[in-house]
């Protein structure tokens, strides 16, 4: 073992690995200073001590910049790995804090199931689950969950889940129709034709990881050679209620969350005869939900009130 060099090594410290390693990548102390949000003196004496330790340069001034030297470009990975590591046990230390503080749960749910998921949870006794607070799936989920401001995730297999584990939970295996009960669609013969719908005004609730670029009766319209002259999406679960009341229009939705419609006095809601679903199933099948989660070791919830969240859902799917 190098005495001196452990040493040396003994004397760093984490502030002056980041100084290091920002002037690295930037070239710039001054960039340094303003992302760790301290005075260009103290980035200095940082540097300086650097230097001592290292008994060496480390950056020599030019006109871009402060360029490293041999030693400096040898340190750079290590002093990286080194910073990783610390800051994964800063965020292990910090889960453990909030673990002990954590009383809500933090779940992104599909917005295409979110209020069957609400509903059912709010069935469960308190004192196996505790207090849950849903968040609509957005563009930024999968990074709020990595990054630990959300516990967990109902999603879609097609959800970019890099840095995440998912586990299958099911797909739905039926849709109904909902509409104003004074809509002229409900005076059609039964039963209910997908060309039937087709004849009106479709809005559709857009769920990030399944129907935002298409919808499967748009697809399943464009595949069969039908028009269909009138449909529009929306982003919001309010803005698609709203929707149906005002616009006189038509939607296909799960049936759990379609009985939730029903509750509404002026929308009437039909189940879609299962020959009309499989049509629709087999241009673009109906995506698998999956509970979408971090690494173990970072999970602020216990093995027990995951697998009630994932059987939950899984009934509502039925």
């Amino acid at each position: 073992m190098d005495l001196q060099a452990l040493k040396k090594v003994s004397e760093l410290d984490v502030f002056s690995l980041m100084v290091f390693k920002i002037i690295y990548e930037t070239g710039f102390a001054n960039i340094a200073a303003k992302e760790l949000s301290v005075s260009a003196p103290k980035i200095s004496r940082c540097l300086t001590s650097l230097r001592i330790i290292f008994n060496d340069e480390l950056f020599f001034r030019r006109q871009q910049g402060l360029k490293p030297t041999p030693l400096a470009e040898r340190l750079y990975q290590p002093i990286c790995q080194l910073c990783d590591m610390l800051s994964q046990i800063e965020r292990v230390a910090a889960d453990k804090t909030n673990l002990q503080k954590h009383s809500v749960l933090n779940i992104a749910v599909s917005p295409s199931i979110i209020t069957s998921v609400a509903v059912a949870l709010s069935l469960c006794p308190r004192n196996t689950i505790g207090k849950v607070k849903l968040h609509s799936w957005q563009a930024d989920t999968e990074e709020l969950i990595y990054n630990g401001d959300l516990d967990f995730g109902i999603g879609f297999e097609t959800q970019d889940t890099h840095g995440l584990e998912a586990h299958p939970i099911g797909s739905a295996t039926s849709l109904c129709v909902v509409g104003h009960t004074q809509h002229a669609f409900w005076d059609v013969a039964e039963p209910i034709k997908l060309e039937d719908i087709i004849q009106y005004s479709i809005v559709y609730l857009r769920c990030r990881g399944f129907n935002n670029r298409i919808d499967p009766l748009e697809l399943y319209c464009q595949t069969e050679g039908l028009l269909l002259e009138d449909i529009e999406c929306v982003k919001k679960l309010e803005d698609w209620y709203w929707h149906l009341l005002t616009m006189d229009s038509l939607a296909l939705t799960i049936c759990h969350e379609g009985s939730f419609a029903q509750q509404i006095p002026q929308l009437r809601v039909e189940r879609l005869p299962d020959s009309e679903f499989d049509r629709l199933n087999s241009v673009m099948p109906m995506p698998n939900y999956c509970l979408i989660e971090r690494a173990e070791h970072y999970r602020r919830y216990s093995a027990e009130v995951k697998q009630m969240i994932i059987d939950i859902t899984r009934a509502l799917l039925v």
